[in-house]
């Protein structure tokens, strides 16, 4: 019976384990650098009523105009981390986080004003982040609106999903199996011919009339 664990001649290769023998035994323990991950989580926060001042190039704005928001960027910047005296390596890490957003209002369908502006907030997570590990911020999935024009202002809900996580560069020893060998590239099929050959239905093969 073949046997992917014990055949020597096997090359392997990434991907998954064998559904039945699981994967070889290791070859080497290799030291690699790397980028280790000590905790990841993500943080909800619902902002309301996020008001941003109209600016002075815009024209006076009614709370009957259409206001259309998107958040182009957000950051974060660590304020401060205090280590948790309870929980060692773990720390209350609170970040400054600013959101940009692009607005347009408009007016019977015609775009009358257009501008940036940003907000920050600070927030506190506890985090697995002991000392010489640092703090990464992204958003995924955040949104802006509904938002109204209000008293020369326009006022939005902003809903900002974050994923924080803690991580340093370390050298660690894993099960190795050596050096990756490249496989063979897969090739791009063939181009299709120019014009085809088929371009047109073949013609009828005329019917010989019988007597």
């Amino acid at each position: 019976m073949y046997d992917p664990v014990n055949d020597h001649e096997v090359q392997v290769a990434p991907g998954p384990c064998d559904p039945e023998y699981g994967c070889p035994e290791p070859t080497e323990i290799a030291c690699i650098e790397t980028l280790k991950v000590y905790d990841f989580c993500f943080q909800s926060e619902r902002r309301e009523n996020v008001c941003f001042k109209l600016p002075h190039a815009c024209p006076v704005c009614h709370s009957t105009d259409k206001v259309a928001c998107e958040i182009v960027g957000v950051e974060c910047r660590e304020v401060s981390r205090t280590p948790d005296p309870e929980n060692p390596g773990f720390a209350d890490v609170t970040l400054l986080v600013t959101v940009t957003l692009k607005f347009q209002i408009f007016r019977d369908g015609t775009v009358i004003c257009y501008f940036d502006d940003s907000f920050s907030f600070l927030k506190t997570v506890l985090l697995c982040a002991p000392e010489g590990t640092q703090i990464q911020c992204e958003s995924a999935g955040s949104r802006c609106g509904p938002c109204a024009v209000v008293n020369g202002q326009v006022c939005c809900q902003v809903d900002v999903c974050l994923l924080i996580q803690s991580k340093a560069w370390v050298k660690l020893l894993v099960p190795a199996y050596g050096f990756c060998v490249p496989a063979p590239c897969v090739v791009i099929p063939t181009p299709p011919a120019c014009p085809p050959e088929d371009l047109f239905p073949p013609q009828c093969v005329p019917v010989n009339n019988v007597t």
